[in-house]
């Protein structure tokens, strides 16, 4: 690893530390047997991804980073809450992503960017995810809805079901969220960027 790439693992650890708090406070631990290892930069990755490694009933999972990402602090902000949201209930390779586990992890890199950067530069990051992530930007809106119906919504989900992604429609009922059945079904339809 280059002196740069330390220093940028080194800038990710702090941000992680500075934010997991945050991160479990909105959404709950990490689910059972769930593992961080660490961060990578990739100079030729297009957007952060995880890698997932799984035995028996352990995962690990890393944080792949794109260098690009620390030329803008905005985007390196929700890059990276949003890379931890979803290593809260990392994806296996079986796993499918729902509106719901990817609206939280949006959700969270919203809470984050409106928290450091102010009103004026979420306006802007909203309005740039509208245009280039719809989907991700749809997801996010019916979270917002869940957690405007009751704030505790995604801690009660994942107690029942520490993996978000394999939420059902009738989990919602069964933690005593009440939901119109429409959003109830659009928040757990298979997410499609």
């Amino acid at each position: 690893m280059s002196d740069s790439q330390t220093i940028q693992v080194e800038k990710l650890e702090k941000l992680r530390q500075a934010w997991l708090p945050a991160v479990e406070f909105l959404f709950g631990p990490a689910a059972p047997g769930v593992t961080f290892t660490g961060f990578k930069i990739d100079a030729d990755l297009p957007k952060p991804q995880a890698s997932v490694t799984q035995t028996n009933d352990q995962i690990s999972y890393a944080i792949h980073m794109p260098a690009r990402s620390f030329t803008n602090d905005v985007m390196l902000l929700a890059d990276i809450v949003q890379e931890m949201v979803r290593g809260l209930y990392p994806l296996t390779e079986q796993a499918t992503p729902i509106a719901l586990s990817e609206g939280c992890a949006v959700y969270g890199a919203i809470t984050a960017v409106k928290q450091v950067f102010g009103e004026e530069t979420l306006g802007s990051y909203l309005d740039a995810l509208k245009e280039n992530g719809f989907a991700y930007y749809d997801a996010f809106s019916y979270v917002a809805v869940l957690l405007t119906e009751d704030p505790e919504a995604i801690k009660k989900l994942r107690e029942l079901k520490p993996f978000l992604y394999q939420v059902e429609r009738a989990d919602f009922a069964q933690v005593g969220i009440s939901l119109d059945r429409k959003i109830e079904d659009i928040l757990t339809y298979t997410f499609r960027q």
